[in-house]
């Protein structure tokens, strides 16, 4: 999934059986949906915002630590 730079995501279906996807990395970057797709859709759109705030305020854009081999 190159859409979250390598970020790894996670999904979880909530007690109303909803599914939210977030990043394993950051996650207080998360999205909801009916389905674990919508669920990861919107996660894509909301990285997207995400990567656009940082950069119009000219923060470097957060990327994953790298786990040593």
């Amino acid at each position: 999934m190159n859409d979250f730079d390598g970020f790894r995501i996670q999904l979880l279906i909530d007690e109303d059986g909803d599914w939210i996807a977030h990043f394993v990395e950051m996650p207080n970057i998360s999205a909801g949906g009916t389905t674990p797709e919508n669920a990861i859709e919107e996660l894509r759109i909301a990285w997207r915002l995400v990567k656009e705030s940082y950069r119009q305020h000219g923060e470097a854009v957060p990327m994953p630590l790298r786990e040593a081999a």
